[in-house]
This record gives C-alpha cells, structure tokens and sequence, in this order.
C-alpha cells in the first residue's frame, strides 16, 4: 500500500488544477454534486488500462450525466448499508446519552460525576468503533458497486468476508490516512480561500478512490477472487 501516492498522483495530471476547479463547484450542489466527482474518479480508476496518474481524464462537464450514473450504485449502497448499520446503533446510544443526562450533576456530586465521566468514555468508544466497523464493511461494498454498476450484486457478503480477512488492516490504516490528510486538505484550502476547503475535498475523494483501488489489487493478490468488469465503466461521451 502506497498511502502517499494517494495524494501526490493527484497533483500529477497536467490539468490538476482546472479539474480541481471544475469538480469543485459540483461539490456545491447537494448529494448530486458528490455523486458526479465520485462518479468521475471510479471512471478513471476503473475504467482504462492506462492507469498512469499524468494521463488521468480530465474532469468534463459533457460527461455529467455519465458521472453521475457511475457514482449513482456507491451512493446507494453506501447510503442503506450506513441505515442498516446506524440505526441499531442509535437504539443503543439514544438510552445511554439519556442516562448520561440523568447522571450528570447539579450539585457537584462526585459519585454522579464519575458515572458520568464513564458513559462518556463508553460512548466514545462505541462510536469510534462503530465508525471503523463502518468504513470496514463498506469498502468491500463500494469497491464491488464501484466496479460491477449495480447495486444487488454488490451485495456479496462472501466477498465481503473474505475481502475483511484479507485487508482489514490496510483498510483501517486508510481510513485514518483519508481522514487526517483530508483535515490537512481542507485546512490548507480554508487558509487559501474562504470557500477552498470544499474544492480541497476533491483531491481528498481521489485519494480514497485511489486507497481502493489498491486494497482491491491487494486483496487479489492474497488470493481473493476477481470481480466482474462492467462495460458500462469504459462508456465516456466523445470529448467535444
């Protein structure tokens, strides 16, 4: 796993720039606008054989449409594997932050106060544990959405299993390098610009598209099973 490369190959297109411009306003448009970006960077990761970083396609509006027809099935199975996953543990959380409330003190007592100091403690560690068992069991997902275009079939819980046990360890360190290096992104846009962290997010979705596409190959070679290449991913309308 090359973790750096996630982010340098971006910047190593001629026209990094212009792209980062150009699929920084679609980040503007609600849900729609993250669909198109990540609809984009699946066609250039998984749809050519040149896999060069310098001959990455250029981000074109002409393509919208297309965009947002690959970046469609990640959205969906994205969005109903996080309902599945959050609301039981919702169920759970809403009783304990209810409880936390109901222990908190109003006159100082110390025995409230350590109860409480404990539930916070617990929760913090429910939710970070839920937020990588999250990404963990959704990257196999999106990865197979990604590269199949539909969305039953993404739905393989024997690839996910066997992907899991492969990678479980690159993909967590990923997760934690996607989000640091995306704070740093963001960070450096705001300092630039008023409005720059939201086309830093752009470079921040390359790189984790880019994380995927090496866990996949990783996964190959640990002897996981290849997933079936739509047509649909090499279907770009002619550059004008």
């Amino acid at each position: 796993m090359n973790y750096t490369a996630s982010i340098s190959d971006y910047f190593k297109s001629p026209k990094w720039m212009m792209n980062t411009l150009l699929a920084g306003v679609c980040v503007f448009i609600p849900i729609v606008g993250q669909i198109v970006v990540k609809g984009w960077l699946i066609m250039g990761f998984w749809g050519r054989t040149d896999e060069r970083p310098e001959t990455f396609p250029d981000f074109d509006f002409n393509n919208f449409g297309k965009y947002l027809e690959r970046g469609l099935w990640p959205f969906l199975v994205t969005l109903v594997s996080s309902l599945v996953i959050t609301v039981p543990a919702l169920v759970i959380t809403v009783p304990l932050s209810m409880l936390m409330g109901a222990l908190t003190p109003n006159d100082h007592s110390s025995a409230g106060g350590c109860a409480a100091v404990l539930i916070i403690l617990v929760m913090m560690i429910f939710y970070l544990v839920l937020v990588v068992g999250l990404m963990v069991v959704l990257t196999p997902l999106v990865i197979r959405a990604s590269i199949m275009q539909d969305f039953v079939p993404a739905f393989n819980f024997a690839f996910v299993k066997r992907f899991i046990a492969l990678t479980w360890k690159e993909m967590i360190l990923g997760c934690l390098f996607v989000c640091v290096a995306s704070i740093a992104l963001c960070a450096a846009g705001a300092i630039i610009l008023c409005v720059g962290m939201y086309f830093a997010v752009v470079p921040g979705y390359f790189a984790w598209v880019h994380l995927h596409k090496q866990l996949y190959r990783l996964y190959l070679s640990r002897g996981g099973e290849p997933v079936p290449v739509s047509p649909k991913l090499h279907d770009l309308a002619p550059a004008l």
